[in-house]
């Protein structure tokens, strides 16, 4: 489960929660988020979103991304091909892939499954509607206090790339490289 809040004086504006499963190759990642309070007001109704794919020796392959607004009333979705190194956005478009490419979902837990051995990662993000290249760099540690205590963290920051998101991601190594702080900027 995790809690978004807008800046950093902790003004709450939702929650979500994610749901990790695999089986043998596969995996399945949900997740389910609702605004609160005056965020609420602004974007009613749950959003959703599923990310299904391959576990390789690399980590995770997607091979499609969806996402639901509006109680189901707006659905996008991607799908991966990556035999013919195309993924197919949403409005019948399309774009090449490079390796490695992820959803947002798999982002969270890529290094899950194939933990970073440099100090620098580049690859590229798919949404429905655009394919991001970022590049993000280890510039530090720190502890976070989570629910059940302390966690030494790794702190990841994007350096380059495409967009005008600043990113900066809090990895945990004790407990398999798991995203346990996220903050977006722009």
């Amino acid at each position: 489960a995790y809690r978004a809040f807008l800046g950093t004086r902790g003004f709450l504006i939702g929650d979500a929660v994610y749901r990790l499963e695999h089986s043998g190759s596969q995996y399945w990642i949900s997740t389910v988020g609702e605004a609160r309070g005056l965020a609420a007001l602004l974007f009613p109704g749950e959003a959703k979103a599923k990310s299904e794919g391959a576990i390789t020796a690399d980590g995770l392959q997607p091979t499609s991304y969806s996402i639901e607004r509006n109680n189901g009333h707006r659905r996008e979705a991607a799908t991966f091909d990556w035999e013919s190194g195309m993924v197919e956005l949403n409005d019948d478009k399309s774009a090449p892939l490079d390796l490695p490419t992820f959803d947002p979902l798999v982002v969270l837990w890529q290094f899950y499954f194939a933990p970073p051995t440099q100090d620098e990662t580049e690859f590229s993000i798919a949404t429905t509607r655009k394919i991001y290249h970022v590049t993000f760099r280890r510039v530090g540690t720190e502890k976070i206090t989570l629910p059940f205590g302390d966690v030494d963290t790794e702190i990841w920051k994007k350096v380059a790339g495409d967009g005008s998101v600043d990113a900066q991601v809090w990895l945990a190594p004790s407990l398999r490289y798991v995203a346990v702080k996220l903050r977006l900027s722009n």
